[in-house]
Formats: C-alpha cells, structure tokens, sequence
C-alpha cells in the first residue's frame, strides 16, 4: 500500500497563502488532509480516484493535474483508468442535472 502524498504535489519554494494568512487554519487543514488520507478502510488508490473524481466536478483544474500525477507516479493508473473515473463523474453530474431540469420543466412548463 502506497504512503499518503503529502497535499502538494510538487515542492513548493513558498509559502502557501493560506499559511502566510492564517496559519493555525492551514494546519488543521494539512492536519485533516493526513487523517483522511492515512487513515480509513478505503485503499490510497481508491482515494486518489475519488479525489479525482470530486476535483473534476468542481472543475479544480490544479487539483486534477495533481491527482492524476499521484495516480501514474504512486499507484501506475492507466490513462484508461483516469478516463474512466472522470467519465463516471461526469455521468453523475449529467445525471443530477437532467433531475434538476424535469424539475424546471414539470413547475414552469408541464
């Protein structure tokens, strides 16, 4: 089983804004980001695809490159692999606005 990636991917030279701004907050977030990730009954690997898939849906597009560099480095993900996940997730947010829609639909034109 492969370690927890540290929260970022690459070194970073400098601080992170949030440690410059308020850097008791940022530690209790780096702090809960090493729970989440060390901790529980999921694999790293299955974490890393739901993290995916929860970066693509918000459209974070740092936070995508990030895991998808963590898959291939840490975990040997498959382009293929990374396709599919992003793909589940987008049929998933395909799915929760078409629900959204027969909404509008049935109040203001059925």
């Amino acid at each position: 089983m492969a370690a927890a990636r540290k929260h970022s991917a690459a070194p970073v030279a400098h601080k992170h804004w949030m440690e410059n701004a308020w850097p008791e907050a940022h530690q209790k977030f780096r702090d809960l980001y090493t729970t989440v990730n060390e901790g529980g009954v999921l694999e790293p690997k299955t974490k890393a695809f739901i993290g995916l898939a929860a970066a693509s849906l918000l459209r974070c597009k740092h936070c995508v490159g990030n895991k998808v560099e963590q898959l291939k480095s840490d975990f040997n993900a498959t382009d293929r692999e990374i396709a599919e996940v992003m793909m589940v997730a987008s049929l998933s947010a395909a799915g929760t606005n078409m629900a959204w829609a027969k909404e509008v639909f049935e109040e203001k034109l059925g």
